[in-house]
């Protein structure tokens, strides 16, 4: 009787394990989903040039910034480029350029996601490591 139940214990807890692997958020491999589909062209600080669509900064469609004090959340259709500044403990400094022509210097978490897909996989870049940012 022991035996039966130690065994079925076992396989309980075996069972609980394998599914926590899926902890922690996206999957390995994907993108996140949104409404709107955006093309952007992501250059790296080591220079290499990625094309991608379904954009997004941590699965939203829009720049989310400080501008001062003031938090500011621009849709990236406003947007034609965003280059890359100085990093400053867990911010990065960027200059966004709108369609309109406005610049407006604001910052950005260093740790902020950015994903798209590739055509042939899915990619993903953290704001410290790119330079800069362009939207055909």
């Amino acid at each position: 009787m022991k035996r039966g139940l130690i065994s079925l214990l076992i396989v309980v807890v075996a069972t609980f394990c394998m599914g926590m692997g899926g902890l922690g958020g996206q999957p390995e491999g994907t993108i996140p989903e949104t409404e709107i589909r955006i093309q952007a062209d992501i250059t790296d600080r080591g220079g290499v040039k990625t094309n991608l669509s379904q954009f997004s900064m941590d699965g939203k469609t829009y720049l989310d910034a400080w501008r001062g004090q003031g938090k500011l959340t621009i849709p990236f259709q406003h947007i034609d480029t965003i280059s890359f500044g100085e990093l400053k403990g867990g911010e990065v400094t960027i200059d966004a350029k709108l369609k309109s022509g406005t610049v407006m210097t604001l910052t950005i978490r260093s740790r902020a996601q950015f994903y798209g897909s590739t055509g042939f996989g899915a990619f993903q870049i953290k704001s410290r490591d790119v330079d800069s940012i362009d939207f055909p």
